[in-house]
């Protein structure tokens, strides 16, 4: 080890050096040489030696490295070679990169995030020990100070601890041979997968209204980003705005005569109160960037405040899309505080709506800050708490301080949870990293748009952290309003997070197989990716340097038949298997209490059949067909315990033989992940030969 390493220039070849001392009790051997233009190389001819001694001094013992999550017991040994013995004070400072272990009268085990301290009495000539118990949750060098004070001398050590994780990988029985593959990313901002994904955040159709803003919302968000941190060029610029003026002109599509938006425009009885408020909310962040009618937005405004309630709250005209923010009854808290949000950030309008907004606002607000107190759903707490927070309110501070009562802690990483009802069996494949339920994701949105709005960035830190751990492959989330939200909320975080000075190495390791990649400032919107040659049963992720970066490892397989509890039942029945045509009837059904949300069937067309939409039943509750990559798209207001069965006629078009099944899929809109699958299996179609005689 060297601490001393430098060059002075002398012409009378001495030189006398004043330095500190690095704190280590050791020895230290000085050597010097010399260079002289006439007489060459010079070398000294004995070496010094200094001893370093403090007769009081703390150390720390720490492994190499730890995996976050790992109980680490952490041992700081202080030394006394005083004259007299001593009682010495020793600290373990707060960080929140680790949670302290703190047992409680009955030995009871809390994970807190606060300093520890303990006193001990150590004799002079002697060393003790003290032991703090941690459990990292930060990744990466994590600092860890520990203080010795006594009445005689005091001292102190910081030391580095590097955090590894370990990513559990396992796939269901019933996977395809040859289908799974694992893909490790990395990028150095905290937008970048979205940024590189804004064509296809969610894997979901986009026909219907509230889709289409799901495709024009996040443009925004990104090209606000990206211009307060000045990283905007004119490539993703361009990209954005052709996105935002799309999805501007199809959104209007869906619009009522009276000013309204819903799902299906006109083929809905009335417009909604959310997705309009959605889409005034939208568009006027998009006013910056592209052209938007103010005459529409005004519409739309007149529209929400003449439906407004004597006691300020919002009901909900149209059909309720999102049950959790519109409450069973369709005018719930979350609604209210919603459209208040999406007024309150249209009030620099011009004119007599200015005034209209201020009036209907004033009102909504009075109207949640007599209800707060009496909130007992954390969604409607997180939405409100951030609304009161735009709003000015002196009830928002109270309001976040309820809900962060019930926040839950656990690696590091801060999150809300709404209980659904869930049914766990173990003939189902339980993958060991489940992303949340687009509720939960949603709400902790908020509370970090809280953060985001108070410039709390310590506070807020954990909680970014866990809504990035539930990001998909393709830089979206579970559905289309958890999307929104959290990028909204990520963006606005992200830039106090920002910064252009950092480099960071991040290395994932899976047996043999080992990868860098490199991070910094001049990539930091490059996502680098690699494929493992094999499947691991679990890979390492470690980094050092300086800054944030992000790492995902994503895993893909197809399978063969059903890997989770599923909500819908859903049964499929050849009617008709001919040579040339095919009818099929589907009926499926809601297996929980009362309904589904909105439901989408997605059903598969043969390879070679072509389907006749004229032909599909016709339903009460059927908003909307379309086609897609030989799918047809059936859009549903509900499924209900009671079957709902559709019949299609498929026709040939086609030549083909041996034909693969194709697959039918029910699935709630707001949960993809709540659906049925089955396979369509026609048995006509032998060899070739039978299709051409």
């Amino acid at each position: 080890m060297t601490f001393l390493w430098n060059q002075y220039l002398r012409s009378d070849g001495q030189v006398q050096i004043s330095t500190t001392v690095p704190d280590t009790i050791t020895s230290w051997i000085a050597s010097a040489f010399a260079i002289n233009s006439a007489s060459g190389l010079g070398i000294a001819d004995t070496t010094a030696k200094i001893e370093t001694f403090k007769p009081f001094f703390v150390s720390l013992n720490l492994p190499y490295s730890v995996v976050r999550g790992e109980q680490v017991v952490l041992q700081a040994n202080v030394f006394n070679y005083l004259s007299q013995d001593t009682d010495v004070l020793v600290t373990l400072e707060k960080n929140d990169d680790f949670r302290s272990i703190v047992m409680d009268a009955s030995n009871n085990p809390s994970y807190v995030s606060q300093t520890q301290t303990s006193t001990i009495h150590v004799p002079s000539g002697q060393a003790k020990s003290v032991f703090f118990p941690i459990v990292p949750a930060g990744l990466g060098m994590i600092d860890l100070t520990v203080k010795a004070q006594s009445t005689l001398a005091a001292d102190g050590v910081r030391r580095q601890l590097l955090v590894e994780v370990n990513v559990p990988i396992t796939l269901p029985a019933s996977v395809v041979a040859g289908s799974q593959h694992v893909k490790i990313t990395a990028i150095g901002d905290l937008m970048g997968p979205t940024v590189n994904n804004l064509d296809k955040l969610l894997s979901m159709p986009n026909g219907c209204g509230e889709q289409t803003m799901l495709g024009f919302a996040p443009d925004v968000f990104v090209t606000n980003y990206l211009s307060a941190t000045q990283q905007l060029s004119s490539e993703i610029k361009e990209k954005a705005i052709g996105f935002m003026e799309k999805g501007y002109q199809r959104e209007l599509t869906f619009q009522h005569r009276d000013g309204s938006f819903s799902a299906f425009g006109d083929n809905d009885k009335s417009g909604s109160m959310w997705l309009t408020a959605f889409v005034v909310k939208s568009f006027h962040q998009a006013k910056s960037h592209i052209f938007i009618d103010e005459e529409t937005l005004q519409r739309a405004i007149d529209w929400m405040i003449s439906r407004q309630n004597a006691n300020g709250s919002f009901p909900e005209p149209g059909r309720v899309i999102h049950k959790d923010m519109q409450g069973g009854s369709g005018s719930g808290p979350g609604l209210t505080a919603f459209v208040l949000i999406s007024l309150l950030e249209n009030n620099d309008l011009k004119g007599g709506v200015a005034q209209r907004i201020q009036m209907a606002s004033q009102k909504a607000v009075s109207y949640l800050e007599r209800e707060v107190a009496m909130f007992a759903d954390n969604y409607a707490l997180a939405i409100v708490s951030y609304c009161l927070a735009l709003a000015k309110s002196r009830f928002a501070g109270p309001a976040f301080a309820r809900l962060s009562n019930d926040v839950i802690v656990k690696d590091g990483m801060k999150h809300w949870h709404k209980a659904q009802t869930q049914t766990d069996s173990d003939h189902y494949w339980s993958p060991p990293h489940r992303q949340s339920n687009p509720i939960d994701i949603e709400m902790t949105s908020y509370a970090l748009l809280v953060y985001a709005y108070n410039n709390q960035f310590t506070d807020g830190l954990s909680v970014m952290k866990w809504i990035t751990s539930q990001r998909n492959p393709q830089g979206g989330f579970g559905s289309t309003q958890d999307t929104v939200v959290a990028l909204q909320a990520l963006s606005e975080f992200a830039k106090m997070v920002y910064s252009n000075n950092f480099d960071i190495q991040m290395t994932a390791t899976a047996g043999n197989f080992s990868h860098q990649f490199s991070v910094n400032a001049k990539n930091a919107l490059l996502l680098q990716s690699i494929e493992l040659p094999t499947i691991p049963s679990q890979v390492t992720i470690s980094a050092t340097g300086h800054g944030m970066g992000l790492i995902q490892v994503s895993v893909f397989f197809n399978v063969e038949q059903e890997i989770q509890e599923p909500s819908f039942e859903m049964t499929v029945t050849m009617m008709k298997d001919t040579l040339d045509a095919i009818q099929i009837e589907t009926c499926a059904h809601w297996l929980k209490v009362g309904a589904s949300g909105m439901t989408v069937q997605e059903i598969g067309v043969p390879t070679g059949f072509e389907a006749d939409l004229e032909s599909i039943t016709q339903l009460p509750t059927l908003k909307k067909i379309e086609t897609e990559n030989k799918k047809i798209i059936i859009y549903l207001d509900e499924i209900s315990t009671t079957p709902t069965c559709i019949v299609v006629d498929l026709f040939r078009t086609g030549l083909v033989a041996k034909t693969q099944p194709a697959a039918i899929r029910i699935y709630d809109y707001y949960e993809p992940e709540v659906d049925c699958l089955q396979m369509l299996a026609p048995g006509q179609f032998g060899e070739l030969g039978h299709l051409t005689t």
